[in-house]
């Protein structure tokens, strides 16, 4: 198993590497700049954004730029405004020696804004892993049960609408429902204004996107659980151990739904991967201060930094995500080999 690990690790370096170098090439190309943010205004000297623009390294071509990014560079502290003071400080160490560089407009660590973010948005992913996963395996299994039936058509249009009801539109309609009209949850936010919150307070900010994010989770799931089910029912060793007179809910619970899991693992590794891009739109709708809504505001603001690590967390937690689903695999089935 270790063995394993090891080398899967080492597989996915080159994938980490490709991922980070295209989607810095795709923010090199999109149009504008954080250079011309900073220096907006009539009073701003065009000497100065030349050389702030070859001091942040912006002026050298897109793969050194890229270079720049992952050893990085000498550059000091600049002084726009004249006062003696630095206004942004362009020195860094390289995303090889652990540093993801400075946000240009908080000009504060990275790796501090996004640790100071991930907590608040693992409540809300966690949560709707836990309850997408808890409430569409067991509704997957009982749909294959009873197929055709009642309870089937009711899941079966759940997975449906869980897949085609836009995230931030279900958002929206939940705030007019429940917010807006019966006054029963927080309308947005993560605390209150006035601070002070209560876990049974910070639960109710938490009700809302928790539940727009476990919809498609319960539904993808619950789809995958109820086609493996009934794929496993038709299997030989079903038919005899009910021949061998073992109670219908212990054939299904205790044979057939261990080897229907097994798909669930591969959506389990995406949905891991998934964990800070699902979160993007959910996070703008209800004002949550989470990772999604810090990478959103830094898109508008071209905070190029803060944008590229939110990249290495994402690469990172797939690449994570998809040796986790391998690992289910040797445990939920023993004839696959981790080798």
């Amino acid at each position: 198993m270790g063995a394993f690990i090891l080398r899967r690790l080492l597989q996915s370096i080159p994938t980490f590497f490709g991922i980070t170098a295209i989607v810095f090439l795709l923010i090199a190309s999109a149009p504008g700049d954080p250079i011309s943010l900073i220096t907006f205004g009539e009073n701003q000297d065009p000497q100065t954004t030349l050389e702030l623009r070859r001091l942040l390294g912006l002026d050298q071509p897109v793969p050194l730029q890229y270079v720049y990014w992952l050893i990085g560079n000498d550059w000091a502290r600049i002084d726009l405004d004249g006062d003696g003071v630095g206004d942004i400080n362009g020195t860094r160490r390289g995303l090889l020696r652990g540093d993801l560089g400075n946000s240009i407009r908080q000009q504060r660590p990275v790796f501090d804004l996004l640790i100071e973010r991930i907590p608040s948005t693992l409540r809300l992913t966690i949560s709707a892993l836990l309850i997408g996963y808890g409430i569409g395996i067991p509704v997957g299994v009982l749909s294959a049960i009873y197929r055709g039936r009642a309870f089937d058509q009711f899941a079966r249009v759940l997975s449906v609408l869980g897949n085609a009801v836009p995230s931030f539109w279900l958002g929206l309609i939940l705030i007019i429902a429940f917010s807006v009209q019966l006054k029963w949850l927080p309308m947005g936010g993560s605390a209150s204004p006035t601070g002070g919150d209560t876990p049974l307070d910070t639960l109710s900010y938490m009700i809302m996107p928790v539940i727009v994010l476990s919809l498609p989770t319960l539904a993808n799931v619950s789809r995958l659980v109820r086609t493996s089910v009934l794929e496993v029912l038709t299997q030989d060793y079903i038919r005899t151990a009910r021949a061998k007179g073992l109670a219908g809910r212990a054939v299904v619970w205790r044979h057939a739904v261990r080897n229907a899991l097994i798909p669930t693992a591969t959506f389990l590794g995406a949905a891991l991967g998934g964990l800070l891009s699902g979160t993007v739109i959910v996070e703008q709708v209800f004002l949550w201060s989470g990772v999604g809504r810090l990478v959103v505001d830094s898109v508008f603001q071209r905070d190029y930094p803060i944008v590229m690590g939110s990249v290495v967390l994402g690469a990172i937690l797939f690449i994570l995500g998809t040796l986790l689903s391998d690992v289910l695999y040797g445990l939920l089935d023993p004839r696959i080999r981790l080798s």
